[in-house]
């Protein structure tokens, strides 16, 4: 009988939501401690469209949200001290943080430029070099892992990267057959990626592999890997160009963020002085 009471409760509620008031005072939804919540407050956060079901499920939530929101709350009034209770001035830094925020990003948008010109990139990789010290091995190369059902005694071979077709072959083979395989003799990747899918620490040095560029090939559970490094550069070592680059715009474009937010805040306040509207007063 409740629960068909409530059902009956719930629905009056929706159905009100699409009706013109002709009350003077909202309908008493629920109440904590004497706080309460109105049938107005509720109609205004119904989203628009819903109906049968998916309205009583969302009033039904949205009033259980609101009573636990202010058993939390209520209790917070009163455990709290007054001092972090304040949160008026909190409330209005933020007030303002927020609308210089959003006038800056206004400004911005329409006046930053995000072409970064391959010349500037190069220059700021010169003259920042000091930034750019590997802080890991990077490598090129091929590592793949095959299960044991797969043949693969052709990669054995392909994966030695000593003719230009055996880059065609082992990738095709790679695409079609490898539980997981990365080819790429142009690009750099940091080693430590390549040893979270080859467990090269079992079988032989890390460094000791690495600086000699060898090539190994292992089964390990019924796994195949596969392993060749055809480039690397070294911890400490200065980081190529190509892998910074992306970084590098990052940077750029920061420095022209920070730059125009400067310089909008230069502009208003220059004009304003010259326009007598900041007074210092007892200025010594």
């Amino acid at each position: 009988m409740k629960q068909f009471f409530l059902f009956l409760l719930l629905s009056a509620i929706v159905t009100s939501c699409s009706e013109t008031k002709n009350k003077n005072k909202s309908k008493q939804i629920a109440s904590v401690n004497g706080i309460v919540l109105y049938e107005d407050v509720l109609e205004n956060s119904i989203p628009e469209g819903l109906t049968g079901i998916d309205s009583l499920s969302f009033v039904n939530q949205f009033i259980e949200n609101w009573t636990r929101e202010q058993v939390v709350l209520q209790k917070a009034e009163e455990i709290l001290s007054e001092k972090s209770k304040d949160v008026a001035q909190r409330l209005e830094n933020y007030r303002k943080s927020l609308l210089i925020y959003s006038y800056e990003q206004a400004y911005l948008e329409d006046r930053l430029d995000t072409v970064i010109s391959e010349k500037e990139i190069e220059a700021y990789y010169n003259d920042h070099q000091k930034e750019f010290t590997l802080k890991g091995y990077i490598i090129k190369g091929y590592f793949a892992q095959f299960s044991d059902s797969i043949d693969v005694e052709n990669v054995k071979e392909w994966y030695q990267l000593k003719a230009e077709e055996d880059y065609v072959n082992l990738n095709s083979f790679s695409q079609l057959n490898a539980l997981d395989y990365h080819l790429d003799t142009t690009n750099w990747i940091y080693f430590d990626k390549v040893l979270e899918e080859i467990p090269l620490e079992d079988n032989i040095h890390k460094s000791s592999f690495i600086k000699y560029k060898k090539k190994i090939n292992f089964k390990e559970e019924n796994i195949n890997y596969f392993l060749n490094i055809t480039d690397v550069k070294l911890e400490d070592e200065l980081s190529p160009l190509v892998f910074e680059t992306e970084k590098i715009k990052t940077i750029i474009l920061n420095q022209r963020t920070q730059q125009l937010r400067k310089q909008l805040n230069d502009n208003l306040y220059n004009d304003a002085l010259k326009k007598q509207q900041i007074i210092i007063y007892n200025k010594k």
